[in-house]
């Protein structure tokens, strides 16, 4: 069965206008490091100080860590998470 990432919408679909600070880490700690911002995922982002930080899984269901970084870097950029106008992007499973 194929997974989905969510795209965001395009105009949030740009490099971020100051530093990106990327963790990528197992699975399980980056559940925790996005749990720990009050975020229920497996990636998540804030913004910080002027800077764009990122969590994103190294072993998460989705392979393609460019569509975590993609999404995630979209909510640096002022996406609201309604996801509401996003289409989907197919991925292919592990």
């Amino acid at each position: 069965m194929p997974l989905f990432v969510l795209e965001p919408p395009v105009q949030y679909v740009r490099h971020f206008n100051g530093p990106v600070i990327e963790r990528v880490l197992p699975l399980a700690e980056a559940r925790k490091a996005c749990a720990g911002k009050g975020v229920r995922a497996d990636a998540c982002a804030w913004t910080y100080n002027g800077a764009c930080h990122l969590v994103i899984p190294r072993n998460g269901p989705v392979r393609n860590r460019a569509a975590y970084r993609r999404h995630e870097v979209a909510h640096c950029n002022g996406w609201d998470h309604s996801h509401s106008i996003a289409g989907r992007q197919e991925i292919e499973p592990h």
